[in-house]
């Protein structure tokens, strides 16, 4: 658990160990600027990372989206920025490093601890935003979509251009799903689908 939206870090880690949490050149300009300055933090803000184990306040936002082992643009930080003058958990399935000698299996400890701390965190969180990072594939992303869009907490970024699209947008459209193709559009989306569910809105300072 943190109350502050964590930085990539130096530090001697293993050859197997990879950092996905790191600035990944954003070619297309995905992601708005952010406001300078930024909100002050509320003081209930919590922004938490696996594999520890989420703190929860009344309402929580769980950011699913394209991490692509680190290939990703970092969109998770930068929405967790623009969140942060809010009273909830943010829930960032994207921790630091990565161990790449684990294996995708059921079996192997670190995968498993990964995965069920995802999951944990989609049931529980109040609102699930996913972002379809265009110059990703995405598989699991897409799991996520397919198993949360009948839920009532989801909304959606998929960019021109994202390979799946056209699935994403129909899936969204059948189910009621709130589907933009900004990320400076599914901000307010989020917060609209927060008051909806009964959080009073501070306004950022």
């Amino acid at each position: 658990m943190a109350s502050t939206i964590s930085t990539p870090t130096t530090t001697t880690v293993p050859l197997s160990v990879i950092n996905i949490d790191g600035d990944i050149p954003d070619i297309d300009n995905q992601l708005p600027f952010l406001p300078s300055p930024l909100p002050d933090p509320h003081s209930d803000f919590i922004y938490c990372t696996p594999p520890e184990a989420p703190t929860y306040r009344p309402f929580s936002v769980f950011l699913a989206g394209s991490i692509e082992m680190g290939k990703a643009i970092n969109w998770q930080r930068h929405m967790s920025h623009y969140l942060q003058h809010l009273p909830l958990t943010v829930l960032n399935p994207r921790r630091g490093h990565w161990d790449q000698s684990a294996k995708p299996s059921p079996s192997d400890q670190t995968f498993r601890t990964q995965v069920e701390w995802e999951l944990d965190a989609l049931n529980k969180a109040t609102v699930i935003c996913f972002f379809f990072d265009k110059n990703t594939l995405s598989p699991v992303t897409l799991l996520e979509l397919g198993l949360w869009a009948k839920s009532g907490k989801v909304v959606v970024c998929c960019p021109e251009g994202y390979w799946k699209g056209g699935n994403v947008r129909l899936v969204c459209e059948r189910e009621g799903v709130p589907c933009v193709g900004s990320f400076g559009d599914l901000v307010p989306e989020i917060v609209k689908m927060l008051g909806e569910k009964g959080m009073e809105i501070p306004e950022a300072n």
